[in-house]
């Protein structure tokens, strides 16, 4: 070559790259799955799985019953990364892992069945949780406006001016408003596209962030490549495997593009919550809502067929998989079981005086609280709640909506819902012509034994809807 040069060299070059094997993937998905969804993955693993098969006798439920029962002593451990079902010795599994099953619990006692609502839109379904939330003035407004106005498919399509100018606010208190409602369930309501809508739901999901960020370049750059199936073209684009890609298409399945068409026009509807927290006597008991989930065994003929010698290496290697994975997921479902049940029964403990008298009485509670008394991870706590509901006698309520920050008082920490309500309080009986200033605000608060700063009461008021004290003066004149 006239005039060039050519250069050799060798450099090494480090890289991460994500890697989760599919017993994980399933294991973490099966935690995180609301019944409705569990019920139909079920069924999928079954058709999928012929080592896996229901139960049709209840030969084993006594024993697995028993093991219900002693829920509170028995550790729930965290999920590993499979090794240990890949390492399977096949001699001792045929002696002493037969009888591995899962029995959904079978309680008795109580008539679920009162349980059942009438038909409810959509608008009522978030119009509910905008009044739970404490949100009132210029953003409760707007936020009303913007429910009233979704189409039905569940998306915000007007402008921020259009409804900033229908209830007289500010454009940046629409924002907030929809901020707020984006927050409420069903999970991607009020998005303005199908993009926010998958990433409002992952979000809320607890996806780990670097899979919503790859989602969200996927549907940015990518979405003809998607339509046209160029799906090498995008793994090339994104630097991800095989397994990366096909666990983000997975996520975005699980995702509902029109989250609106979810309610009215169905007749009635029972209400699906994930566990029922019953009153009995002087306690709560909890009830897991495993309507409709088969108990499952393992095949005992595919078994059977392993130890046939003359069995060639494709079909028992085709076996052995499908053993390894209906045993994971035998596994997942029982500690699926557990965990829900040991994660709602401190959060019952915890928010005993809440399910008595109403969300003023909600006690400041975190992620870590919950996972120091389980012994579970604040991760494997934060998928056990996301996305699930309680049936209480205060009524459906997300689990998550359990966990509330707090501020320090002179006798202990008290709910930030609960602050929020009492300068609303005080603000409602002020002297119209001589409103309180924010300062005020923290001097009485302070007089109740309540530290905070005058910046915290101002985020609050603002949270609230509520005017300053010279805007306040101003409208009541």
């Amino acid at each position: 070559m006239k005039g060039g040069k050519l250069n050799l060299e060798i450099s090494g070059k480090l890289s991460q790259k994500l890697h989760i094997t599919p017993q994980m993937k399933q294991s973490l998905s099966i935690l995180q799955m609301p019944i409705t969804e569990l019920l139909q993955e079920l069924n999928s693993y079954l058709e999928d799985n012929p080592v896996l098969e229901e139960s049709e006798n209840k030969e084993n439920e006594e024993s697995s019953k028993s093991s219900d029962d002693d829920r509170d002593e028995e550790p729930v451990k965290e999920d590993t990364d499979g090794d240990e079902i890949d390492k399977i010795d096949w001699e001792e599994f045929y002696r002493d892992n037969n009888d591995i099953t899962y029995t959904p619990t079978d309680e008795e006692g109580y008539d679920l069945e009162k349980f059942v609502s009438g038909e409810k839109t959509i608008y009522e379904h978030l119009m509910y949780q905008l009044k739970t939330s404490g949100c009132s003035g210029e953003i409760g407004a707007a936020a009303e406006n913007i429910i009233g106005n979704l189409s039905d498919e569940g998306y915000f399509l007007d402008e921020f001016w259009e409804v900033a100018q229908d209830v007289d606010v500010e454009e940046s208190d629409v924002e907030k408003a929809l901020l707020l409602v984006q927050t409420f369930d069903p999970p991607g309501i009020a998005a303005r596209s199908l993009k926010e809508c998958i990433h409002i739901q992952l979000s809320q999901f607890n996806v780990e962030q670097v899979y919503v960020d790859f989602i969200a370049e996927l549907l940015e750059k990518h979405e003809k490549d998607l339509i046209a199936y160029r799906y090498d073209e995008i793994k090339s684009s994104l630097g991800i495997e095989d397994d990366t890609f096909e666990y983000m298409m997975f996520l975005m399945r699980k995702t509902d593009p029109k989250p609106g068409l979810n309610f009215g026009g169905r007749g009635n509807q029972a209400i699906k919550p994930d566990v029922y927290i019953v009153k009995k006597e002087n306690e709560y008991d909890i009830i897991l809502n495993e309507e409709g989930i088969p108990a499952l065994r393992m095949n005992t003929y595919y078994l059977n067929l392993l130890k046939n010698k003359a069995l060639d290496g494709n079909t028992k290697e085709y076996i052995e998989e499908k053993v390894k994975n209906a045993l994971w997921l035998i596994k997942s479902l029982n500690k699926r079981q557990k965990a829900i049940y040991r994660v709602v029964k401190v959060l019952t403990e915890v928010q005993t005086d809440f399910l008595e008298k109403g969300i003023n009485y909600l006690k400041p509670l975190k992620l870590k609280d919950v996972a120091d008394e389980t012994g579970l991870h604040e991760s494997t706590v934060s998928r056990v709640t996301s996305g699930k509901y309680a049936m209480t006698q205060q009524g459906l309520i997300e689990l998550k909506s359990f966990f509330v920050k707090g501020l320090d008082t002179d006798t202990g920490d008290m709910s930030t819902q609960k602050v929020k309500n009492m300068i609303k309080d005080i603000v409602d009986s002020e002297n119209s012509d001589k409103p309180f200033s924010d300062q005020r605000i923290v001097e009485l608060l302070n007089g109740q034994g309540i530290n905070i700063a005058r910046r915290t009461v101002a985020k609050y008021r603002d949270e609230l809807g509520i005017p300053t004290k010279s805007q306040r003066k101003r409208i009541r004149r």
